[in-house]
């Protein structure tokens, strides 16, 4: 099949589109042939998408992923401008760095309802509108090395990808019966304004860069490249897995973010 159209006439809507790992994978996935519903909690950031993408073959969509009655308006407005739901990639997501017994409750809370609960909440929107119109479907996940991979300061973020990836495997197993696939994208160190901070601090891009054996951050398009290659009939007796994209990185040792001196629990 040739690669540039294995998604031609598909709709695919992707959360947290407008910037970073969501935009690219807009961009992927309307290269591929697919038209595309570009969904951002900020109203600028996917317009910019939607129109980046060009024509009448984009939608911007604004909606909060962790807002039940907001994301199941989405897939409506989506469903009123395209007719149907074939592919949805749940890219949204937040990070926090703390010690465990330093991170406030709020911090947790807030990591938890966008990289988790939102997830959730996207995925049941996305996939009662599959089943609705007949089942069939594919349904991705962004989920991190640290679902796997512990790394010292990030208790919230771990926890939260390490659920993503079991709730994928779940919401493969009970979807299979629909002809819904479900899998997980498990990206490593990506160069995108999430991390820009880190990267732009010599010793901490030093310490991750060592730490990959391919010798580089992964670019966006990197993981749009994998999640393009899951939304496709390619990948089509694949469900319930995550495909780590970090250029071996996960073979290591995570590289600490925090200082190695023990924090003093609040009194």
């Amino acid at each position: 099949m040739n690669a540039v159209t294995r998604l031609e006439g598909r709709v695919a809507m992707v959360t947290g589109a407008g910037s970073g790992i969501g935009r690219a994978i807009c961009q992927r996935l309307a290269d591929e042939g697919a038209r595309i519903a570009a969904l951002d909690r900020d109203p600028a950031a996917a317009e910019a998408t939607a129109l980046a993408l060009g024509g009448e073959r984009a939608q911007a969509v604004v909606a909060d992923v962790a807002d039940v009655d907001g994301m199941r308006q989405a897939v409506a407005a989506v469903v009123a401008r395209f007719g149907r739901l074939d592919a949805a990639v749940n890219a949204a997501g937040v990070g926090a760095s703390a010690l465990m017994v330093d991170t406030p409750l709020e911090t947790w809370q807030r990591v938890m309802e966008v990289c988790l609960t939102g997830v959730f909440v996207s995925s049941q929107a996305e996939a009662r509108q599959m089943i609705a119109q007949g089942g069939a479907g594919v349904i991705v996940n962004i989920a991190s090395t640290n679902s796997q991979q512990p790394g010292e300061g990030l208790a919230a973020y771990c926890s939260a990808k390490a659920g993503v990836e079991m709730f994928t495997r779940v919401s493969a197993l009970e979807l299979a019966a629909h002809g819904i696939r479900v899998a997980a994208v498990g990206p490593g160190l990506t160069d995108t304004p999430m991390v820009a901070r880190l990267m732009a601090n010599a010793t901490a891009r030093a310490a991750f860069i060592d730490n990959i054996p391919l010798n580089r951050p992964a670019q966006p398009q990197d993981i749009a490249a994998a999640v393009a290659y899951l939304l496709s009939d390619d990948a089509g007796y694949v469900t319930g897995q995550t495909l780590y994209v970090d250029g071996g990185a996960s073979m290591q040792r995570y590289p600490s973010l925090a200082s190695r001196q023990p924090s003093k629990a609040p009194a």
